[in-house]
């Protein structure tokens, strides 16, 4: 079965964890990683893996170097896992990075690269993970995730952007990518702040 079909079978079967109807294109996911600026010896995190966009973008940058991508639901984990035979593919949530990275011999991660669908989630559900990666992210670290442009001036949304500002010392946006569907931009969020 296709990535797309799978990703819409899913999606009807649990939309708040999944939080979109289709993978992020190939534009989006090349912007992300871009926005990520990965180093050979950066330790990344990617949450929310899906059918693998990001990760596949991720790959084509930086084929080594310390990788882990999260995919709780099982499904797609386990698109993941055929599709990327070298990649650890981990079928946890977020709230786990502390045990993963440990388990992995890392204290800290430099790059988290997040599809997570941040703007349906509750405030309760926003707080454990945001405080999941806070945990984990080096001082100098960076965090990228997407936001659809059509949704930026909803309530949630500027919901999100307020919680990317309380959590770290810099927040900026990339350009669009209009080619995805829906078209996204990128948030950039640097340092994290520490409570």
């Amino acid at each position: 079965m296709s990535s797309p079909v799978t990703f819409l079978r899913e999606f009807v079967k649990d939309p708040v964890q999944l939080g979109a109807v289709a993978p992020s294109g190939p534009s989006l996911a090349a912007l992300m990683v871009e926005a990520a600026d990965l180093k050979p010896d950066h330790v990344v995190v990617e949450l929310g893996a899906g059918t693998g966009p990001m990760t596949a973008e991720i790959l084509k940058v930086r084929p080594e170097g310390p990788f882990v991508t999260l995919e709780p639901n099982p499904p797609l984990a386990d698109g993941l896992k055929a599709r990327f035979p070298g990649v650890r593919v981990e079928q946890k949530y977020a709230q786990e990075l502390r045990a993963i990275l440990d388990d992995m011999g890392h204290d800290r991660a430099d790059r988290v690269v997040s599809s997570l669908p941040w703007a349906i989630w509750s405030d309760e559900l926003q707080s454990a993970v945001f405080s999941a990666i806070l945990d984990v992210l080096a001082d100098d670290g960076r965090m990228v995730t997407f936001a659809y442009v059509h949704a930026l001036w909803l309530p949630a949304a500027r919901r999100l952007r307020k919680a990317l500002e309380d959590r770290f010392h810099s927040v900026t946006t990339t350009r669009v990518a209009w080619l995805n569907l829906p078209p996204a931009l990128v948030y950039v969020c640097d340092r994290p702040r520490r409570s």
